[in-house]
């Protein structure tokens, strides 16, 4: 009689073979997953900046007040507030002007620049913008990383614009 030879599992050696390239696979992708994670924390962040100006804009509106944000480049922050103090002065005030949102930039994030007269952007009740500029953030980690957003914001609308960033090693 005869005998088949059923192998249907699998050896040691060939688990031990798919270990290894598992292994070898996973520290190739594991510095580049902390890449992936900093670029979407800073696009995040860029999309948080971008609705708390969208959201300054609606309230000048709506309130029929201006309402206007500040970048502290120094400290990565950015605050949302009525205008208040020296309402045509188009500046902010952080004694006088009431904040209402304070927001830091995550992690490694910062701000580059920004081209609004004294870092601020006012919102008027016709829902137009003291002064058209932009704002840029940017993140760089130890390994050279580099990423950017700018955002935009036209004068004479009001309108707020994510432009798209751009990375590179």
């Amino acid at each position: 009689m005869r005998t088949r030879n059923n192998n249907k599992g699998i050896t040691i050696l060939e688990m031990v073979i798919i270990a290894v390239v598992i292994g070898i696979t996973s520290t190739l992708a594991i510095p580049r997953f902390g890449q992936v994670i900093d670029k979407l924390r800073l696009k995040t962040a860029a999309r948080d900046m971008v609705f708390s100006l969208r959201l300054a804009r609606s309230y000048a509106v709506s309130q029929r007040h201006q309402f206007g944000v500040y970048f502290d480049l120094e400290s990565s922050q950015y605050v949302l507030f009525k205008d208040l103090a020296n309402p045509g002065s188009f500046t902010y005030d952080a004694g006088s002007d009431s904040d209402m949102v304070t927001k830091t930039l995550p992690g490694r994030a910062g701000f580059g620049w920004s081209s609004f007269p004294n870092f601020t952007v006012i919102f008027k009740p016709d829902g137009s913008a003291s002064s058209s500029g932009l704002v840029e953030l940017y993140s760089c980690s130890e390994e050279g990383y580099y990423g950017c957003f700018t955002v935009d914001v036209l004068g004479s609308t009001g309108r707020v614009k994510l432009i798209s960033g751009y990375a590179f090693q």
